[in-house]
């Protein structure tokens, strides 16, 4: 879109100050986003009419924050894992671990990576900057794109933040080893400010649950029995996803042994 600087230094002067005295309402690309804009722009339309309802949360069919968080139900012990080079990524996981209700499950432990579901990256004008964090975020992105790791990109969009950047100058300052390997492939999620953030955080929200159940260990029902039992006769980790046999069993396990210790 065009900035804001730039409507406002081509609106007549003898507009400018009331056109831009009035509130202003945020029009992003997304739908979701949308349907976020319409309801503020309603609630602004009810305050200017001095109409009854102003002050009443105003619902849309189609609202994405109508619906609760998605479940991100997964057999691994973590959801997401984000490197420690990746700045802004742990802020980034805080708060859609708020927007889950607590449910989200997070490291940014190396030696637990293959344990979560995907890959978080945070995308801002700094990730890929010239620099020895740089390099050491790209080759930890790669060894995960070799191994077909699923991964859930953020775009930095708030207004305001100071490594916020368009994606074109991102992809650019990207290896271009990361590039071909497909590091764009999965599409990125738009993390907004505002009122928008919490549309943002569900939308990153609904990656990781997708993720949680497809490449990430979210199989269920009869494939999911099978493979726990595979994994237990053989002792292998078939799926990659640091347990043999799934969580729930090996909690299991651990229960019954405690209950035969006190029955003792």
């Amino acid at each position: 879109g065009v900035p804001l600087d730039v409507h406002r230094a081509e609106c007549p002067d003898e507009l400018r100050e009331h056109v831009f005295a009035a509130p202003l309402v945020t029009w992003h690309r997304l739908r979701p986003f949308q349907m976020c804009s319409m309801k503020l722009l309603i609630v602004e339309l009810l305050r200017a009419w001095k109409a009854a309802g102003a002050d009443q949360p105003i619902f849309l069919p189609g609202d994405l924050l109508r619906s609760p968080p998605p479940p991100l139900a997964t057999k691994r012990s973590l959801h997401v894992y984000f490197s420690r080079d990746n700045a802004g990524a742990a802020a980034v996981a805080a708060g859609i671990a708020e927007a889950s209700g607590q449910q989200l499950r997070s490291t940014d432990d190396p030696a637990q990576a293959r344990a979560a579901c995907a890959f978080l990256l945070y995308l801002n004008g700094a990730t890929f900057a010239a620099g020895e964090r740089a390099e050491a975020l790209g080759r930890e992105v790669h060894e995960a794109l070799e191994g077909d790791r699923p991964f859930v990109l953020v775009h930095e969009r708030r207004d305001g933040d100071a490594g916020a950047a368009t994606f074109d100058d991102i992809i650019a300052a990207t290896p271009a080893a990361l590039r071909e390997a497909g590091i764009y492939r999965p599409i990125a999620t738009p993390l907004h400010g505002g009122p928008h953030a919490d549309v943002s955080y569900r939308l990153i929200l609904e990656r990781i649950d997708a993720a949680c159940g497809s490449g990430g260990g979210g199989v269920g029902g009869i494939l999911s029995d099978a493979l726990n039992l595979t994994e237990k006769l053989t002792g292998l980790d078939l799926d990659d996803d640091g347990h043999v046999g799934s969580e729930q069993s090996a909690r299991e396990a651990k229960g019954a042994k405690s209950t035969i210790t006190v029955a003792k």
